[in-house]
């Protein structure tokens, strides 16, 4: 996405510098209204709904990783 990418290079981060510990939410590179709107957008892409108090409950929600096995638990 263009908008990330712009928000990256904005907080002088490179997209190769991204782990999957690396915190969308805490680096600033998203606020939380933003985060949301993300996950809404690839659940609606891949037609599947995260149940955010589990996944919150079980931390890291908010990080590349988190993020990614939020989505894979659903396959």
């Amino acid at each position: 996405m263009v908008l990330l990418s712009d928000k990256l290079q904005r907080i002088g981060i490179s997209e190769t510098e991204l782990g999957d510990n690396f915190d969308l939410v805490k680096s600033g590179l998203l606020n939380s209204l933003e985060f949301v709107d993300i996950v809404a957008s690839l659940e609606k892409i891949h037609a599947v709904e995260i149940d955010f108090e589990q996944a919150l409950e079980e931390g890291g929600l908010t990080t590349l990783g988190g993020l990614i096995r939020a989505f894979e638990d659903k396959k």
